[in-house]
């Protein structure tokens, strides 16, 4: 009897103490998601006013699949298409009216219930000082009542990295991805305040080395052989010289062939995703 206490305690235990973690990082071919939560100004009190799903696009975020970044900007579309509205405009001093905090995210429940870390690389940041923009993993209860969030700041030329380890069996709805905060701006200021440019994690030499990945034949008229040397090939997704998503293929192997047959011949970019990375590979359809 006592050495079945003794195993059932040990098999509990691990059952407990161990979380399962997954990685994700920047992907420009994801499905990306945009919220607006709007603030009144702080010497307006600076309460909440609402908050509501809006397209990427209206976020003032700009997708290229193409070049694999997503650019994050301060809001002017409140301003642009309202210029006489109190509410988005004060009509006497000609500013925003409004803290506009866009959120450009990807969710994936799919996460829930398990530590999360989220990678990526600021490209750059010539955000003006008066902007607050942050990379986030935030994870919410059934019904929104509860957040809890981890951030990183956004440094020119540098990798981020957020972990989220605070599971709980509350978390229901998993979001990781971005926001840019602060006064809805006149177009006319879009140069002078900036942008970020964020993209997937740069390789160091030694990941890049230890990606080691390679094509087979290129140019080739029919499958493109892709292989690693000592990492599994996670995902691999084709993209034409436009950012068109033409072929994407999910594995679990250290190679992989991509048959290229209804393609038109022409160049075309692989990301290819790694346990160790990601990295891009130029093809070539003959």
């Amino acid at each position: 009897m006592k050495q079945i206490y003794v195993t059932i305690v040990l098999v509990l235990s691990f059952c407990v103490g161990v979380q399962a973690q997954n990685t994700v990082e920047v992907d420009a071919g994801a499905s990306w998601i945009g919220f607006a939560n709007v603030f009144d100004l702080p010497a307006d009190g600076g309460g909440y006013v609402f908050g509501e799903v809006w397209g990427v696009p209206d976020i003032q975020t700009i997708i290229d699949v193409g070049a694999g970044t997503v650019t994050l900007h301060p809001n002017f579309n409140t301003y642009a298409d309202n210029p006489t509205d109190p509410f988005w405009v004060n009509q006497t001093t000609g500013e925003g009216n409004k803290i506009f905090e866009g959120n450009t995210f990807v969710e994936d429940n799919g996460l829930v219930g398990s530590e999360l870390t989220f990678n990526g690389y600021t490209e750059s940041n010539t955000l003006d000082s008066e902007y607050t923009a942050m990379a986030f993993i935030k994870v919410f209860n059934g019904d929104f009542s509860v957040l809890k969030i981890e951030t990183a700041e956004l440094i020119a030329g540098q990798n981020f990295s957020i972990t989220y380890t605070d599971v709980a069996p509350e978390d229901a709805v998993v979001q990781y991805g971005f926001y840019v905060s602060g006064v809805n701006a006149n177009p006319a200021d879009e140069a002078a305040l900036g942008n970020i440019v964020v993209t997937a994690p740069v390789l160091s030499v030694n990941d890049i080395n230890a990606v080691n990945v390679s094509v087979y034949p290129n140019p080739a008229n029919k499958v493109w052989n892709i292989s690693t040397t000592n990492q599994n090939i996670q995902s691999v997704a084709i993209y034409d010289v436009l950012g068109k998503l033409v072929a994407q293929q999910t594995v679990n192997d250290t190679a992989v062939a991509i048959n290229n047959e209804s393609l038109n011949a022409g160049v075309y970019f692989a990301q290819v995703k790694t346990d160790a990375g990601t990295q891009s590979v130029k093809l070539i359809r003959k």
